[in-house]
């Protein structure tokens, strides 16, 4: 077995011939999310075939990343992996479709095996030590330290292994096929990236007015400009402490060039200027769209619309008492705890109570209607 640093075309191509035959690869993805440049970023794409480990650099100017995207989107290759989610929706954003993902976190959980990371569960189940983990590390940094190419082999060179481990106390099929309902699921996810960069969220309003979020959602998109621009991450332009600082009182921005932790490019009277004007024209607008000054941004339910938040938490709560407790206990009993907490979590019971899951998984939905009948419950009367 060999590792193989891969940062030039001419080396992947034959890496890409040989991975097109073969029917499983285990995969790993090193990124980068607004911590230490802008954005979304893959920073490295490991890939253990069984022999050997190719950890393959998109950050080289001479790697076509995408001539691997056929790899990873062929049905007949199974993409062994482990918490794949946010590798996932990468791939996505970057154009890549895979399919035929196999994830060992699903697995292990639907084994009863209580969640836990990669290392902990390589450590308690094959007894290898994973080594102290880089997962922090700046993977932009180039040449990668000998660490951090230790680290990214780790994440895919025992996966094979973990996955036997996980599969040999199996007993009959009913949990092989539930392991390959829900990682079928993962054929049918689709990202579109509008939350890759959400940097204003609601619970930003806090306890600003209509007046000072508006000026706040201005200020936010324009340090976003800045950190997109100079390729940084947000919170090394400025920080949103200062923008509710300066928020709550604009007259804090004529301190702008003694202030600590802004980006040293913008720490300047020129930038202050910008800022004036962009407060400025921030409140003229808020006041043609008759924002107020002492409304909260945050509005509050109406007596009606609490009304419907009570009658929805009450049904939750008298569909779980009532239906899925006895049925998770039951559940407990025959498959074990982590098993039940795995398919009805307080949010999974909460979202089929209400109808907000979409599509329930065909073997739960045959799990609640042989819990139903055993237990001499009406499923009609909890779910809809």
């Amino acid at each position: 077995m060999s590792i193989r640093y891969i940062d030039r075309q001419k080396e992947l191509l034959p890496v890409i011939r040989h991975l097109e035959t073969t029917d499983q690869i285990a995969v790993d993805l090193e990124f980068d999310r607004n911590r230490y440049r802008y954005g979304f970023n893959l920073c490295l794409i490991q890939i253990f075939d069984g022999e050997d480990c190719h950890l393959v650099d998109p950050l080289s100017d001479d790697i076509r990343t995408q001539d691997l995207f056929p790899v990873f989107e062929d049905p007949d290759i199974e993409k062994v992996a482990f918490a794949f989610q946010e590798d996932h929706r990468l791939l996505h954003y970057i154009g890549c479709k895979p399919k035929n993902i196999y994830d060992l976190r699903i697995a292990s959980q639907l084994l009863n095996h209580p969640p836990a990371s990669l290392t902990n569960i390589i450590e308690d189940l094959l007894d290898v030590h994973m080594g102290k983990s880089s997962q922090d590390s700046n993977w932009f940094k180039r040449p990668l330290k000998k660490n951090q190419i230790v680290y990214a082999a780790k994440d895919v060179l025992h996966l094979f292994d973990l996955k036997k481990s996980l599969l040999k106390s199996v007993n009959g099929s009913e949990i092989l096929d539930w392991i390959e309902e829900e990682n079928r699921n993962w054929d049918h996810v689709s990202y579109d990236g509008s939350d890759i960069n959400n940097y204003i969220k609601e619970k930003d309003k806090k306890d600003l007015s209509e007046v000072e979020w508006h000026v706040f959602k201005a200020l936010m998109n324009y340090r976003e400009e800045i950190a997109k621009s100079s390729n940084r991450p947000s919170y090394q332009i400025f920080s949103k402490k200062l923008i509710y600082k300066i928020v709550e009182n604009p007259e804090a921005v004529k301190n702008w060039t003694d202030e600590k932790g802004i980006f040293r490019r913008i720490k300047n009277r020129r930038y202050q200027s910008i800022l004036q004007k962009i407060i400025s024209e921030a409140e003229q607008e808020a006041e043609s769209l008759g924002l107020s000054q002492s409304k909260p941004a945050r509005k509050s339910p109406s007596s009606e619309e609490m009304k419907k938040i009570h009658q929805r938490k009450q049904k939750i709560q008298k569909a779980k008492e009532e239906f899925f407790i006895p049925i998770k206990e039951k559940i407990s009993d025959d498959y074990g705890e982590e098993v039940s907490t795995f398919l009805f979590s307080n949010r999974t019971v909460a979202e089929i109570v209400t109808g907000s899951n979409g599509s329930l998984e065909t073997y739960k939905q045959k799990l609640l209607d042989r819990y139903a009948s055993d237990l001499n419950l009406d499923k009609n009367k909890f779910i809809g």
